[in-house]
């Protein structure tokens, strides 16, 4: 037990530094205040933990009917919790709890309270692997612990957990893999890399792949930067890493294979803007979110001697270069799948920057006073020249110059006195540095009490001013060894408070997240009590056994997974690329505003409702575009629910198919009708006569500021548009499907398209949540002029089209289902019992496909076909029909046998190695 001693004292050590690096949100926490980010942290992080938790500790891991209209989570939430090894160990850790009655629901609230105590875990498990990681580089103790500080407590970690929390787990996999790495090249042993490969692969394929880029580059580097003396070849490392790598991905194939496969099965319009390849985004000195460089590497790495070190040197070179890429938007692209430039590699950067410092501190014998003198001044030159060149910060070129020349003269004038071992002359800088510190101090307090103080310039003093005491502090620590303890303790600490810093003021003030709440989380825009009470008279009146409300709270599409119902909504950035492309383009659904990654609504369409089960709609009590076709049946003080007067069945016979080709060129009210009338498939073997196609409605076109010639709306107004009047009158019980192409031609336009009493908005053609997707159909309530308003700009207005939908056929589809058949949906696993008295070809359900859908009828598989775009159908036989359906995640079977044939050769290689 004695030998484990120093482990556990180091932990509690790694656990006391992580808690201080946290004070900020541990102080919001007291407050009620969450380290949770209030838009994807809320609508997603939270709502997909509470979800999962719930699955797992039931014994479903692989579908959720609460996920959207029902989805895979195995696979598709793997770029999230669903395959995270932190999120499954925190899982059965908090199981635990619940059993032993310490904590009762797992709730998003749960969660939010739970945020900053996992990731005070978290950054603890990471200082400490980060600490053996640089200790089994040879480094010593005090500089092993101050290269995982400089990693640990970056900006990126706190960014990372406050926003996408998962996104911080890559902070733990790179030690492992750097670990793994170090290993081959001076031992020859592949087991840690074969194994931080598999673990990393298994946890989260996006990391996985950021982790592999900078991995390459680490190897790359080593290959021709030697650390030790009698490394193996270059080329036998570069084939134990080809088998240990094979090995360890195909560990991972029952996790990995799955979440690519969702990849890229997803939908994501391609980023069509011009990437550049240099460009000063954010000022990595001063105020970068990704990262920022400590001093103490910022001055050693102007102190040249220290590149005679081989493990200075090959760290330095890595974070020179990755200050290079840093800047470089192509390669931001590059480590995000060659797609939007996203910068999430850079901890990567704040690794070696912690190994540099290690290497550096270990090597401040290499350096005389004058060295690092030189050093410190280039350091403070450089930082006043970010100064400048940042046009964020907001700071007078007079001021800076000032700033920094006091600066520099302090610095120099206190190495001269270090130089001259004038105890005196440093004690005199020393106080003038404290006197001007403390009058700096003052004002910047006077000025908060008054309301008059901006972040910039205090920042500005408190970054620079902390830089040279750690210059300072080092120079004494060339001069004097026995010194050089202060210098690693003051950097640290300034690390502390510089995280608790970046906390309070980028993420806390900045970031908004002093908005998230309890008040919040459990109040009228996220979580409401009063659609609470109405979802609860729901389910107590309608036995029924699965019915969808179209129902979300503002923007949040993920609210049927917070507040526990079968919806119609989800927000993921990786979804069934069907649903997206039934939503965008199959039937043109609008979602009340574009974007991408996420579909809501049924645009109000009563032959939607019916077919998809969304039997309730609940509106604002203000809302008068109501659906057609239902009743009014709960009312509260601010909403009311509307009951779909003409539903249908959960499964559908049918012998009438319609081929996707066949209505190609069709409106989206013919679709709905063929899907009411038959089933659309891919390529039917016989292929039904469509009925007869709606006539479309003539109409006038009427400006009202605005002119509209050769297919251009020119708004001229500050706001105008146009008016549809009709020929002939529409029948008061019918609504209108109004169809057309509306395209921006400014190049940086939001605009909000306000048609009658219904409004729909759109992105801006630059920004990387744009759809590109300009055909739009939007239902109205029937009127005899349909008024289109815009803001002042240029249209592209095309294919404008008007169709009148008295739902005679959605009525006869609704008279003539058969009553409802027995069925049971438990997560993977559907069971229906289904009479086919009329000997019907298909049976329909609204159900999403997806690869991994098996079925049974009567015992005999039966193929799951995709049908109506993006649903189930199996062929029917005749008469009764016991349908058993089961989700398996895509190519499970497979990719588990890859998994246990892959770790059994991955143990064999590495023992017949070791004989």
């Amino acid at each position: 037990m004695k030998k484990f001693l120093p482990f556990f004292q180091f932990a509690a050590l790694c656990l006391f530094f992580s808690v201080a690096a946290h004070a900020i949100y541990l102080f919001e926490w007291s407050n009620d205040r969450f380290m949770l980010g209030p838009n994807d942290g809320l609508s997603q992080m939270m709502p997909f933990k509470s979800m999962l938790y719930e699955q797992y500790t039931s014994g479903e891991f692989f579908y959720s009917p609460l996920f959207g209209l029902g989805s895979g989570t195995y696979s598709w939430l793997s770029y999230y919790f669903s395959t995270s090894v932190i999120f499954v160990v925190t899982v059965g850790f908090f199981y635990i709890f619940e059993l032993l009655g310490i904590i009762t629901e797992a709730d998003p609230l749960f969660w939010a309270h739970a945020a900053v105590f996992i990731n005070i875990a978290k950054l603890a498990a990471v200082l400490f692997i980060a600490f053996l990681v640089f200790r089994y580089m040879k480094f010593d103790r005090v500089p092993a612990f101050l290269g995982a500080a400089v990693y640990g407590l970056s900006s990126m970690y706190f960014r990372h957990a406050v926003y996408w929390e998962f996104y911080a787990d890559a902070y733990l996999w790179l030690p492992l893999l750097i670990l793994g790495i170090e290993k081959i090249f001076r031992e020859g042993r592949p087991g840690w890399f074969m194994a931080a490969a598999a673990i990393t692969m298994i946890d989260n394929f996006y990391l996985a792949y950021i982790n592999f880029l900078v991995a390459g580059i680490y190897i790359l580097f080593r290959l021709f930067m030697p650390l030790v003396e009698n490394e193996i070849k270059r080329s036998k490392a570069l084939i134990l890493f080809l088998v240990s790598g094979l090995f360890g991905a195909g560990i991972s194939a029952f996790s990995f294979i799955p979440a690519v496969h969702a990849f890229l099965n997803n939908h994501r319009p391609g980023y069509v803007l011009d990437i550049d390849w240099l460009m000063f985004h954010d000022n990595i000195l001063f105020t970068s979110s990704y990262v920022i460089l400590p001093a103490a590497f910022v001055g050693m790495a102007f102190a040249y001697p220290l590149y005679r070190d081989p493990k200075f040197r090959f760290f330095a070179s890595i974070v020179l270069v990755g200050i290079v890429l840093h800047y470089s938007p192509q390669i931001a692209s590059v480590f995000n799948g060659f797609s939007a430039p996203q910068y999430r590699w850079e901890y990567f950067m704040s690794f070696t920057a912690g190994g540099a410092v290690a290497a550096g501190y270990s090597r401040l014998a290499l350096l005389q006073v004058k060295h690092f003198a030189m050093a410190g001044a280039m350091a403070l030159i450089v930082y006043g020249l970010f100064a400048l060149a940042d046009s964020r910060l907001e700071l007078q070129p007079a001021i800076v110059f000032i700033a920094t020349a006091m600066c520099l003269l302090i610095f120099l004038l206190f190495a001269l006195a270090v130089k001259r071992q004038s105890k005196r002359g440093q004690a005199a800088v020393l106080a003038l540095m404290a006197a001007a510190s403390l009058a700096a101090g003052y004002q910047f307090f006077v000025a908060l009490a008054n309301d008059g103080v901006t972040i910039q310039f205090p920042l500005f003093l408190g970054v620079l001013g902390s830089s040279l005491f750690a210059f300072m502090l080092l120079v004494r620590g060339v001069s004097d060894p026995s010194k050089k303890r202060e210098a690693a303790a003051f950097i640290v600490i300034t690390l502390l408070f510089l995280a608790n810093g970046f906390q309070y003021v980028i993420l806390v003030k900045g970031g908004n997240t002093e908005l998230v709440t309890e008040e919040f989380m459990t109040g009228e825009e996220f979580d409401d009590p009063e659609i609470r009470e109405l979802l609860a008279e729901i389910k107590d009146r309608d036995a029924f056994p699965f019915t969808r409300i179209d129902w979300m709270e503002g923007i949040r599409n993920n609210t049927p997974i917070v507040q526990d119902f079968h919806g119609v909504s989800a927000y993921s950035s990786i979804l069934n690329d069907q649903l997206l492309h039934f939503y965008l383009n199959d039937l043109e659904v609008d979602m009340g505003r574009e974007s991408v990654s996420r579909y809501a609504t049924l645009g109000k369409r009563a032959n939607l409702h019916s077919l998809l089960l969304a039997n309730y709609t609940i509106l604002a009590r203000d809302d008068e575009n109501v659906p057609a076709n239902v009743e009014a049946i709960l009312e509260s003080e601010n909403f009311i629910v509307y009951e779909n007067q003409l539903p249908l069945p959960f499964l559908r016979a049918t012998s009438n198919a319609y081929s996707e080709e066949s209505l190609a060129d069709e409106p989206m009210l013919r679709r709905e009708h063929a899907m009411l009338t038959g089933v659309i498939l891919k390529d039917p073997a016989v292929q039904a006569q469509l009925q007869p196609p709606s006539e479309q409605l003539a109409f006038d076109i009427v400006g009202v500021d605005a002119t509209y010639e050769d297919e251009v709306l020119n708004i001229t107004g500050e706001r105008g548009g146009i008016d549809l009047v009709f020929e002939n009158p529409v029948p008061a019980e019918s609504d209108l499907y109004v169809a057309m192409h509306l395209f921006s031609l400014a190049e940086d336009q939001r605009f909000t398209i306000h048609i009658n009493d219904y409004k729909t908005s759109r992105k801006s053609n630059v920004s990387i949540y744009k759809t590109f997707v300009d055909d739009l159909t939007l239902r109205l309530p029937a009127t005899d002029t349909v008024r289109m308003w815009l803001r002042q700009g240029t249209y592209e207005l095309t294919g404008l089209t008007v169709y009148e939908e008295p739902y005679d056929v959605l009525r006869t589809a609704s008279a003539e289902a058969a009553e409802d058949n027995r069925f049971e949906w438990n997560g993977s696993r559907i069971h229906a019992d289904f009479n086919n008295a009329d000997n019907e070809e298909f049976i329909v359900l609204p159900v999403p496909y997806e690869v991994g859908w098996t079925a049974e009828i009567n015992g005999e598989q039966a193929e799951v076909l995709e049908a109506n775009y993006a649903f189930m159908a199996v062929p029917a036989m005749p008469g009764r029909n016991d349908i058993t359906f089961t989700y398996r995640p895509p190519h499970f079977w497979k990719s588990l046998l890859i998994s246990v044939v892959s770790l059994v050769g991955g143990v064999v290689y590495l023992w017949k190695r070791r004989r």
